[in-house]
């Protein structure tokens, strides 16, 4: 416990001290006040919200956008943002000062992974109450619905930084492993709507494309529970939740394998 205490304070000594963290405040302040200062939601006088011009649906359906908007472009920036940690710990002279110390090179890296993790999803989470108090008091209701979505977003942000973080592993750059993420995030939104294109080709590519869709990450999809969870009816389609978290855990264990059989 010691040891992972150690890991998570190095951890957010070096996000703390990098220049990402400052486009996060920004970005949350931002939406903040972009909120705040919006003009008051009224017609003829009237509050659309409380005289029900608006269905609370529509509300609903609203609020939802807004935070599935939201979280993704945070998540794209804290990809930015973590991209260079793991490189940054593998580096010659780090790294070999880190592996003097009587621990197991793949429980350190492990622990590594957890520490960078759990403080992106203190920051996203941080980052999206500011936003739920000020978008509440506009709203007037102060529901914890956001919750089941915020951590729908945490495991979404999971299997992301699992891809960026084993890219990074593998080939100790960060540009590689922003690169590698885009590559396999494009992939994944293109599968997912792959039946489009099945009358233009044969049986053999069909089952090429199915084979390739059911084994790579299914993000995309993963968000589409946002709305659903915040809805309190579950998930839209839990296969690309349990699948995509799969697939993160065997790209993790591959890269501590790696680490584990390198020369250093």
């Amino acid at each position: 416990m010691n040891r992972f205490s150690s890991i998570l304070a190095d951890s957010v000594l070096e996000i703390s001290s990098r220049w990402v963290i400052y486009l996060y405040l920004a970005v949350t302040l931002v939406a903040a006040f972009f909120l705040a200062v919006l003009p008051s939601f009224t017609i003829e006088g009237e509050d659309i919200f409380e005289s029900g011009m608006i269905s609370p649906d529509m509300i609903g359906m609203f609020v939802v956008y807004f935070y599935s908007g939201y979280w993704g472009f945070f998540i794209l920036l804290m990809i930015f943002g973590s991209a260079w940690l793991v490189p940054s710990y593998l580096g010659r002279g780090r790294i070999e000062l880190t592996l003097s110390k009587p621990v197991r090179r793949m429980s350190l890296l492990g622990m590594k992974f957890v520490s960078v993790f759990l403080v992106k999803a203190v920051l996203l989470s941080l980052s999206t109450v500011v936003i739920w108090v000020v978008l509440s008091i506009r709203l007037g209701s102060f529901s914890l619905n956001f919750v089941p979505g915020l951590a729908m977003a945490w495991l979404v942000f999971l299997v992301v930084y699992a891809i960026v973080f084993s890219i990074g592993v593998v080939s100790r750059s960060g540009a590689l492993a922003i690169m590698g993420y885009l590559v396999i995030s494009i992939a994944a939104k293109l599968l997912a709507g792959r039946e489009l294109v099945y009358q233009f080709l044969g049986k053999s590519w069909q089952i090429i494309l199915d084979t390739i869709y059911h084994i790579v990450p299914k993000m995309g999809q993963m968000e589409d529970s946002y709305g659903t969870l915040m809805a309190g009816e579950g998930f839209a389609d839990f296969y690309p939740v349990w699948s995509s978290l799969l697939f993160a855990a065997v790209v993790v264990m591959g890269a501590l394998l790696v680490f584990n059989r390198r020369d250093w």
